[in-house]
């Protein structure tokens, strides 16, 4: 049948409409920020907007977008202007914006980069005959941040006599979902929420009718003799008709008993039926339904299932396959298929998804590869809708994959050199060799990195990290304790009068905020004490005065034998220094404000004592300030703040120390300042003192890997006495989430900080619900990643009373996953993708569920250590652990190449393509186009940072697998350059692609590209992604890691530092299979004349190793000093010794005797009857 595409819109006038009144028009939007506003700017999803400002007006109307990001607005040749006045909503820091306006994919208007605070600049564009409008706000280079985009008083003049494009046969796209019936009487879908144990009975609500062989279907009736059908399809359409036929007119049931519903919620299983608006018909044999345009909450209706119910007294009716129609526009199109080096008799197979294949057979076509092939195919025109792409299947001996039309002609060609296939359009005249030759003179991003020199971290801090990321507080106090403090980067010191646990501590946090000088002070300098201890000190400069302000957290009873334990009574010291570095005296004043509550403005009172000031809230004594008796300064009580004021002789200094308590210790009686310090010192070094120890060349990063420890420890928190830890994955925020609390876990683990990692799973065990599952409100993903990490921990250190003692409990978490595998299993799953698999669920904030194969993975990792921790202590359950561990993984690989074999390839830099690597079941192709704008406008980087990649470091996929390879390329490529969260724009991004490439664009930790590198032995990239990673996300003043870029999320993550310890450990120790490799992927840079390279007491698992490297290049020479583990013997030990100039190994001695077994392309030394005694070796060059 022919009909019109064109959208149902009002009877024509000329008349301005207001685009926030017309949400069906909208197509898509897309931001990298909150959501669209409907006259209100864009804002968080949780939160309402802000009213529409730009400069000094307010709008009533227009649309609030964030940059960078897109509204793309239906016309359909109806409407002859668009008008808007644009411009910045105000923001606390100054945003940067470009508009421009896309007419049909033509550029009709751009703006100046415009900031918050400038006056809005009026747009109008002629749109007169066009179908599509494209208003995009890019962001100007300096990162997304506060770049509120508002599109005020957005409107379309409509045209008194609309253009009516020409009809076009369209596509019935009823074939490409599949024909299912569900209850009648059931409207919700699954009824647990992101927490709970998926229901087994909410898995399959849709049951697959089957044709007979004249493609009718017979539907069954509810007890209310109700019928049922509809169809379901991989992703939301934008409905415009729906048909459904009968067998005979008798079986037609009149238009008052039909209801027509779609699905609309978060996902395929989130969510519930409504009824459609619109128009329904009976036309002989069919129903008829017009669909309306706009959904129910606004904006264009797209739905993923469609059902029609109505009733059925005289026994089950039978139907034809139910047609819908979508808004897409259509055309026709000549392609050529070409293959490289074809077997004679071999065959393709290839079917189209959102298409035709003329003439039209019903059945996929079998093609001779030993030949081109002609393919005339009618396509769906690109929209930025992209919920019906035209995708050409192709299942070829090598593989099965899909090439999308809208790629063959926006490029000409998409060539798959590793499947030797060639798409080309008729126009094009391209051969396979001249495919072959184009795509070898150019290179992808890791094979120019594979030539580059190693990356460094003084390169990766100068060109990849941004200052932004100075900025945020500090916690301080001991290792795990649950007395903390906060000092923030103006001087105040934040703190509580009691313990506090939750991450609702700030609330109610008290404040010491000292203030220097006269008006605002200037601070010149942040860093620890010592380059990594918690002991920050703060430099302000005010009036030619100079303010310093160090604080710690110590200890204050006696240490025992044990100075790190758990508990101890702590204070935090925090002393202000005052000095005139002038040539003549100067003023100088400190004063000293105390709020019992900084939020309802409490403030303490402040008494003179034999000690100096005691300082007390409704609840006792807060502080004790004290002062040195020679001070030049006067101390004054000035209200409610302690005032030491006066002047300073030149070179002079005045002191003055605050006390605060954190468990109403005597503050009176504390020990003298320097006993504190030497305490607070001996604490920090008695919790690293069981760990690896680590020195490299390079100082910074030293103090890094010291302080990341530290902080690890800091955030952490503790309960039963500290028998257990509370491994929080930030210092403030979120707590100790089951799910990322394991990077923490993890890296301690790796570090050598056994009891730390001990406790921290003691913790979640606890916290096994009576299901047998574990969450603490996020996920119920966590679950896998603990058993994973638990395995992790026992393979380092095999602590069978620890594991005896926990196995029970472990056992029935596995037998709950064993649980939850067989759900999907039943017979409704049968043929479906998912069968065997876990049950959607969610990851991490995207509340959508899906069929993840990172959950899965996590899962078979978790099945595949619970077998091998049980085998280790004979509990018969470890072989059928192990066995159902074998059949996820085949489980998952198998929905893998389901869903990728559907999926359109995508481009590499060089010009090939290669097959998508999907990251959910059910979803074929990128995620951003599937769910555009959703998790705060972030759908797609779980393809990314959580996506299929994750299938590697799991042991699902082979890391040296040729899948991998080309995921790895495309990552790099394409993934690691686009837009950033916050900062890093694309333009900047590929204009650098060396420094700002190799690591993720929302939360690079997330995303284990590093970990596979060194997986695969590829030291340049991994070094690359290491110190870029580093490098921006650091603050360099406090050596923490940042959630996301420009200062964004958590501060402090200790999620992220996590990822960054355990790759610190794979750099310089990785046990590969059964050899145990030593510093297998340093940077040659670390091996220049004089420089040394030591690590101590780092756990692996053969045992602990230590070994010490000192390069003598200038003679020729690199020595190594190697102390091998002892409770198991490895096959072999490997040393890696990359010469700094490149030069290769000449020879080699081992304990003085002359060896043989080097290898002068790896730039290694195998070490195999040595192995079980300190080893020396000395390899010339």
């Amino acid at each position: 049948m022919v009909a019109s595409t064109l959208a149902q819109i009002p009877a024509a006038n000329t008349v301005s409409q207001f685009l926030s009144d017309q949400p069906e028009l909208i197509l898509a939007s897309t931001q990298s920020w909150g959501e669209l506003g409907w006259n209100v700017a864009a804002h968080a999803g949780d939160k309402p907007g802000e009213p529409l400002r730009i400069g000094e007006r307010v709008f009533s109307k227009g649309l609030g977008h964030h940059a960078s990001g897109s509204i793309t607005v239906l016309l359909n040749g109806a409407f002859t202007v668009f008008d808007a006045e644009v411009g910045l909503q105000p923001c606390a820091a100054v945003g940067s914006v470009i508009f421009r306006v896309f007419v049909d994919g033509e550029q009709r208007f751009e703006s100046p980069v415009l900031h918050s605070g400038d006056a809005p600049v009026a747009v109008h564009v002629a749109v007169a005959g066009a179908m599509e409008l494209r208003l995009e706000a890019a962001d100007s280079g300096d990162g997304i941040s506060c770049d509120m985009a508002n599109w005020a008083n957005a409107r379309l003049t409509r045209s008194a006599s609309p253009a009516v494009e020409k009809a076009d046969q369209r596509v019935d796209m009823g074939r490409f979902g599949r024909v299912v019936t569900w209850d009648a009487n059931r409207n919700d879908g699954s009824r647990a929420d992101r927490i709970q144990e998926f229901r087994a009975e909410d898995l399959f609500l849709e049951r697959d009718l089957a044709g007979d062989s004249g493609g009718r279907f017979t539907l069954p009736a509810a007890t209310n003799q109700l019928a049922c059908v509809g169809l379901q399809w991989l992703n939301r359409r934008a409905l415009r008709e729906a048909r459904l036929g009968f067998a005979s007119a008798t079986q037609v049931p009149p238009t008052n008993a039909v209801r027509v519903e779609g699905w609309f919620g978060e996902s395929a299983w989130q969510g519930e039926f409504k009824p459609l608006a619109g128009n329904l018909v009976q036309a002989g044999n069919e129903l008829v339904f017009h669909v309306a345009a706009r959904a129910d909450k606004g904006g264009l209706l797209q739905t993923r299932k469609l059902r029609w119910i109505f009733s059925a007294p005289n026994g089950p009716p039978v139907v034809n396959r139910p047609q819908a129609y979508t808004r897409s526009r259509w055309a026709v199109t000549n392609l050529v298929v070409q293959f490289a080096n074809p077997d004679k008799q071999a065959t393709a197979e290839v079917e189209i998804t959102n298409g035709e294949l003329l003439p039209i057979t019903g059945k996929p076509w079998r093609v001779s590869m030993n030949s081109p092939k002609q393919l005339q195919v009618r396509y769906a025109r690109l929209s930025p809708l992209k919920s019906d792409p035209t995708v050409l299947q192709f299942r070829l001996p090598g593989g099965a994959f899909g090439v999308a039309v809208e790629d063959v002609l926006r490029n000409g060609s998409v060539f798959l050199p590793d499947h030797g296939l060639l798409v080309t359009t008729e126009a094009s005249k391209m051969s396979i060799s001249e495919a072959e030759r184009k795509v070898a003179a150019a290179k992808t991003i890791l094979q120019e990195v594979r030539q580059m020199p190693d990356q460094t971290f003084a390169q990766a801090m100068e060109k990849t990290h941004h200052v932004a990321q100075s900025e945020g507080p500090v916690m301080l106090s001991l290792s795990c304790d649950n007395a903390k403090f906060v000092v923030e980067r103006d001087g105040r010191v934040r703190f509580h009068t009691n313990i506090v646990t939750n991450t609702d501590w700030f609330k109610d946090a008290g404040e010491l905020r000292p203030e220097f000088g006269e008006g605002r002070a200037q601070l010149i300098a942040r860093q620890l004490d010592g380059g990594w201890l918690p002991s920050l000190v703060m430099t302000f400069l005010n009036a030619g005065a100079t303010y310093s302000e160090r604080s710690f957290v110590a200890p204050c009873d006696e240490p025992g034998t044990n100075p790190a334990r758990l508990n101890r009574r702590s204070v935090c010291v925090t002393e202000f220094t005052l000095s005139n570095e002038q040539a003549k005296e100067s003023p100088a004043r400190l004063a000293l404000n105390f709020l019992v509550n900084s939020r309802e403005k409490k403030t303490a009172s402040i008494a003179k004592c034999p000690q100096g000031w005691l300082v007390s809230g409704e609840q006792g004594p807060l502080a004790l300030v004290t002062s040195a008796a020679e001070s030049e300064l006067t101390a004054t009580i000035e209200g409610d703040k302690l005032v030491l004021a006066g002047m300073l002789p030149s070179q002079g200094t005045a002191r003055c120390v605050v006390f605060l308590h954190a468990r109403d210790e005597d503050l009176l009686n504390l020990p003298s300042f320097a006993k504190l310090r030497d305490a607070f010192e001996s604490h920090w070094n008695a919790a690293l003192a069981p760990a690896m120890q680590i020195q490299t060349p390079d100082p910074l990063l030293n103090d890094v890997i010291r302080s990341s420890q530290v902080r690890c420890l800091i955030d952490a928190r503790n309960e039963a006495e500290g028998q257990r830890v509370a491994a929080w994955i930030a210092a403030m925020h979120y707590g100790p989430l089951e799910s990322e609390a394991h990077s923490v876990i993890r890296g301690m683990a790796f570090f050598g900080h056994e009891d730390f990692s001990r406790r921290s799973l003691d913790f979640f065990i606890h916290r096994y619900n009576t299901n047998g599952f574990l969450t603490t409100g996020y996920t119920t993903f966590g679950t896998a990643w603990h058993l994973w990490t638990a395995g992790e921990h026992h393979q380092l250190y095999q602590d069978q009373t620890w594991l005896r003692a926990a196995a029970p409990e472990m056992a029935r978490v596995g037998e709950w996953i064993v649980r939850q595998s067989d759900k999907t299993l039943q017979p409704a799953a049968e043929g479906r993708p998912e069968s065997g698999l876990m049950p959607p669920g969610v990851i991490a904030d995207w509340n959508a569920f899906a069929y993840h194969f990172a959950n899965n993975a996590y899962y078979y990792a978790a099945l595949r250590e619970l077998g091998e921790m049980l085998t280790t202590i004979n509990d018969p359950r470890g072989t059928m652990f192990a066995e159902r561990a074998g059949q996820l993984r085949s489980n998952t690989l198998r929905a893998y190449h389901w869903t990728q074999a559907r999926s359109a390839a995508v481009e590499l830099r060089n010009g090939a393509w290669t097959p998508h690597y999907p990251s959910q079941v059910h979803s074929p192709g990128a995620l951003a186009d599937f769910f555009p704008g959703q998790d705060a406008g972030r759908s797609w980087c779980y393809d990314v940072e959580i996506g299929a990649h994750q299938l590697v470091p799991t042991g699902v996929m082979e890391a040296n697998s040729r899948e991998v390879d080309r995921m790895l390329e495309h990552m790099e490529d394409v993934q690691f350059l686009s837009d950033g969260w916050f900062d890093y724009p694309a333009t900047t991004n590929h204009a650098d692609w060396f420094n700002l490439g190799g690591f993720s664009k929302v939360q690079p930790y997330y995303t284990r590209n590093a970990e596979i590198y060194a997986m695969r032995d590829e030291v340049k990239p991994f070094l690359r992604s290491y110190f870029n990673s580093l490098a921006a996300m650091l603050n360099p003043e406090v050596l923490t890691l940042w959630e996301h870029f420009n200062h964004s999320g958590a501060w402090d993550k200790t999620h992220e530092t996590g990822y960054f310890l355990h790759q610190t450990r794979e750099m310089l120790v990785q046990e590969r299979g059964d050899e145990l490799w030593l510093t297998p992927l340093i940077t040659s840079n670390w091996l220049k004349d004089g420089m040394k390279v030591a690590v101590t007491n780092a756990p692996t698992r053969f045992g602990r190793v230590s070994y010490r490297i000192t390069s003598h290049t200038r003679d020729g020479v690199i020595e190594a000093r190697i102390e091998p583990p002892v409770r198991s013997v490895p096959k072999a030990i490997v040393l890696r010794l990359r010469h700094p100039d490149g030069k290769a190994l000449r020879a080699v001695t081992i304990n003085g005797q002359p060896r043989t077994d080097f290898d002068t392309r790896k730039e290694t030394v195998r070490i195999t009857s040595e192995a079980t005694k300190p080893i020396t070796i000395r390899a010339s060059y």
